[in-house]
């Protein structure tokens, strides 16, 4: 006879390597659920109280054995067991053992392990997503507190890899800010899916007991219900695939961020410097500093493209239920959350170590023609010919000179006007050289958006404001969820005395 909670229908035992196979590794990763597991039994335990199903004598056993694993479960001192197959049946199986089949058999009453599952893992997507926005808004704080120090540190912008206009450092860091922002908001709206509670909905079509889940969804700290019972039971992996689909647009912000810090820090271009903190040296040649962190950080995207993909070839095919295939989901998850957030904890450290070598990039924009669009805005001005025309005669300026060592030369660009469009007009060295000036051009974009001191002083100030609306957004969440544990704590010792 099989040896199983749910044996009862079976005449022989499973075999070890079935064991091994279907819960050797997900029993692993059930370490991450235990705490929650614990919490929900607790909230469902008290409603089927609440609505008659158990007394308070078997309520009161139930709460005083699970009290008892959770203290074991935050002191690391509760190991689970293969043999029974998942989280669930370990504390269950633990929770009779203490108190015997007469109380303990009466927890899993009305409730089934595929919206036990569903459940556990809501509670702890909840708490990881909060973590994952507490890093990431510290993050956007680095990026906001290095723009404020380099308002007016020239840098070069790029297009097709090529010197494209000369901007600032205080603009590429609020492009990345608000970039990041926008994975914030993501990740919020995620937020609101995942806090809809599946409790209740049983196997596939609820159960018959007369169960209250608006109570119980609001003893955990849900938003609300998941209403209709097959789609809670089929929609899992839904919430996950969003999740690390939004892990993926962040892994890629970061990718790039870091594709850049590579570059930039090498000695051709000699933009950047990397603190020795954050690079590794050479086993054999002493003179190397190696961006190792930015390496690995753009290297780790890969996992998470590939966690996704796992996910969403899971779901494809499976119809409406619960199946087995939907525990491979758990890996996928939890790997991806652990990955990003080891990224995100390094980052802030490394960029705000960078230091900018400001001759050098300032040289970069000399040397590479990256204000020459101004002369094209000169021109039309001066001529009020068309743009085409004027960008056409600069195009040809910009080739003749680059012979003449990129000298400014007003005669040659009088000359290719005259020829161009028959009038004679004059431009003199130095409005060329007003024109073409790596700061006034910068100054003259003081549009919103733009890269002027004065208009990226104004969106670091926005953006440190929407930062402290997400920080203060955050921790109500946090303090929700914290404020309902404890009050579940307190439910428990009302029934235990302890």
């Amino acid at each position: 006879m099989s040896d199983k909670l749910w044996g009862g229908g079976y005449s022989k035992k499973t075999k070890e390597e079935v064991e091994r196979f279907t819960a050797g590794e997900d029993i692993q990763l059930d370490e991450r659920l235990a705490i929650y597991d614990v919490i929900g039994t607790i909230a469902h335990d008290y409603m089927l109280h609440r609505i008659g199903a158990l007394n308070n004598e078997t309520l009161q056993r139930i709460f005083i054995s699970l009290r008892n694993i959770k203290d074991r479960i935050e002191k690391k001192e509760f190991q689970l067991r293969p043999e029974l197959e998942d989280i669930h049946m370990n504390i269950e199986k633990t929770v009779i053992e203490e108190i015997g089949e007469e109380y303990g058999g009466m927890m899993h009453l009305a409730r089934s392990r595929n919206e036990q599952v569903l459940l556990d893992i809501r509670m702890y997507l909840r708490d990881q997503i909060n973590e994952v926005l507490k890093l990431v808004l510290n993050l956007i704080s680095t990026f906001i507190d290095v723009g404020g120090k380099n308002l007016e540190t020239l840098m070069v912008g790029y297009t097709h890899t090529r010197q494209g206009q000369p901007t600032t450092v205080a603009h590429w860091c609020v492009a990345y800010a608000d970039s990041l922002l926008r994975i914030v908001d993501r990740l919020e709206e995620v937020y609101v899916r995942v806090n809809q509670c599946p409790l209740g909905s049983g196997a596939i079509t609820g159960v018959s007991w007369p169960i209250d889940r608006k109570l119980t969804a609001s003893l955990l700290g849900f938003d609300g219900v998941q209403e209709n019972t097959m789609d809670a039971i089929s929609s899992r992996g839904e919430v996950e695939s969003e999740i690390i689909f939004v892990l993926c647009l962040l892994m890629t912000v970061l990718s790039r961020l870091s594709e850049e810090i590579i570059w930039w820090s090498t000695s051709e271009f000699g933009a950047i410097e990397l603190d020795e903190a954050y690079t590794t040296g050479s086993s054999l040649m002493p003179q190397k500093k190696n961006p190792d962190v930015a390496e690995l950080i753009r290297g780790r995207v890969g996992r998470i493209y590939g966690y996704l993909v796992q996910v969403l070839t899971i779901l494809k095919g499976l119809p409406s239920g619960y199946n087995r295939d939907q525990q491979e989901i758990k890996g996928p998850i939890f790997y991806s959350l652990e990955t990003v957030k080891s990224v995100i904890q390094v980052m802030p450290g490394l960029l705000s170590t960078i230091k900018f070598n400001q001759e050098r990039m300032l040289n970069l924009i000399l040397d590479s023609y990256s204000t020459v669009t101004e002369l094209v805005d000169l021109i039309i001005k001066e001529t009020q010919i068309s743009f085409r025309s004027a960008h056409r005669i600069v195009g040809m300026y910009v080739k003749q000179t680059l012979n003449s060592g990129r000298k400014v030369d007003p005669d040659l660009l009088a000359s290719l006007i005259q020829s161009e469009t028959g009038k004679e007009i004059k431009i003199s060295l130095g409005m060329i050289e007003k024109a073409i000036d790596p700061v006034s051009t910068i100054e003259r974009r003081s549009h919103i958006g733009g890269p002027a001191p004065v208009e990226v002083r104004r969106m670091l100030v926005n953006r440190r404001e929407i930062l402290n609306l997400k920080k203060d957004s955050l921790a109500k969440k946090v303090e929700k969820i914290k404020s309902t544990y404890k009050k579940l704590d307190d439910l428990v010792q009302s029934f235990t005395g302890k």
